[in-house]
């Protein structure tokens, strides 16, 4: 699997809020669509955001960074906020058996 990790600074909680909202509806429509398995978002601050997406490997989230991911952090950066993007092979997953995510399923 492979992971693309985005660390979005906004220039103030507005702003964070409305890319957020954005972000979330391109996931499930678009991202979900073309193969993706995991999205999570955390706030570290009222400004800040990351964002990560789980994929079942390298070449399928390079083909969704060129089909939108690129584009939309670009309109990003236009508006004021740092993008920083990190991708790599996740290594390690380990689950406990008793964490359950049947309220964050995707229908």
């Amino acid at each position: 699997m492979y992971v693309r990790i985005v660390k979005l600074s906004f220039m103030n909680d507005f702003s964070k809020e409305a890319a957020s909202n954005l972000l979330v509806q391109i996931g499930k429509t678009k991202g979900f669509a073309e193969g993706m398995l995991l999205r999570m978002s955390v706030d570290v601050s009222d400004t800040q955001r990351y964002s990560m997406t789980v994929w079942p490997n390298k070449k399928l989230e390079e083909k969704t960074w060129k089909l939108f991911g690129e584009e939309i952090l670009k309109k990003l950066r236009d508006t004021g906020a740092r993008v920083e993007v990190s991708k790599g092979e996740i290594n390690e997953i380990n689950i406990s058996k008793d964490l359950d995510l049947s309220s964050f399923l995707i229908e």
